[in-house]
C-alpha cells in the first residue's frame, strides 16, 4: 500500500474510533467519510462495510492495549515502577470503556479467530506486565489481568449526560478511586 493511502487508511481508523466511542459504532459511514476528510468512495474502498470497519477498530484498539503492556513489562523489567503508572494512564487514555461497549453491539456473536488470536495475544501480555507490578509491589496481589481491563473499561464507560454535567469532573474522580483500589494498600478517603 502507498504511503498516502496507508495514511489515509489510519485517519479513517483513527476517526471511527474516536466516532464511535463518542457516538456509538451506528454512527453513519458519511459522517465517517467526512470527519476523516475523504470521500464515501475512499472509505469503502478502504472497508467494504460496518463491519470490516468495526473489526479493524476492534484491531486497533487491541495492538494499542498490547503495545501499552510491552512498555510496560519493559519498564518493569528494567525497575522503572513509573512504567506501571503510565500503563494505567494510558489504558484510561485508551477510552477502552466506551468503545468497548460501542464495539460489542457491531461485533458479530461469534468472533473469528482474526480478532480471538490479538485478543489472547493482548491478554498474555497485559498479565506479564500485572506480574511484574505485583512483584514490584505497586498492584494487589490478587487482581487478575482481565479484572484490570474490566475495571478500567468499567471506569471509563461514559456517564449519562445528566450525571456528567451535574458533577463535572465525576468519570475522573471515579476512575481515579478504582485505580486506587488496585493499589496494594488502597487509599482510604483519599480526595
Amino acid at each position: 500500500m502507498r504511503s498516502d493511502a496507508l495514511r489515509r487508511r489510519k485517519q479513517i481508523l483513527r476517526t471511527a474510533r474516536e466516532l464511535f466511542a463518542t457516538h456509538g459504532a451506528n454512527v453513519a459511514m458519511e459522517s465517517i467519510a467526512e470527519a476523516s476528510d475523504v470521500g464515501i468512495g475512499t472509505l469503502y474502498r478502504n472497508f467494504a462495510a460496518r463491519p470490516e470497519l468495526v473489526e479493524e477498530v476492534t484491531l486497533d484498539m487491541l495492538q494499542d492495549v498490547r503495545q501499552a503492556a510491552e512498555r510496560a513489562a519493559a519498564g518493569l523489567a528494567r525497575g522503572e515502577n513509573q512504567a506501571w503508572q503510565e500503563f494505567l494512564d494510558a489504558l484510561v487514555g485508551l477510552n477502552l470503556g466506551a468503545l468497548s461497549e460501542s464495539l460489542s453491539l457491531q461485533l458479530p456473536q461469534t468472533i473469528g479467530e482474526r480478532i480471538m488470536q490479538p485478543q489472547r495475544d493482548t491478554a498474555r501480555v497485559v498479565s506479564q506486565a500485572l506480574e511484574l507490578a505485583k512483584a514490584a509491589d505497586l498492584v494487589r496481589q490478587d487482581l487478575t489481568g482481565n479484572e484490570l481491563i474490566t475495571g478500567i473499561g468499567l471506569a471509563t464507560r461514559p456517564l449519562p449526560r445528566a450525571f456528567a454535567k451535574a458533577a463535572p469532573g465525576i468519570g475522573n474522580r471515579l476512575t481515579r478511586i478504582m485505580l486506587d483500589g488496585m493499589l496494594p494498600n488502597p487509599a482510604i478517603g483519599n480526595p
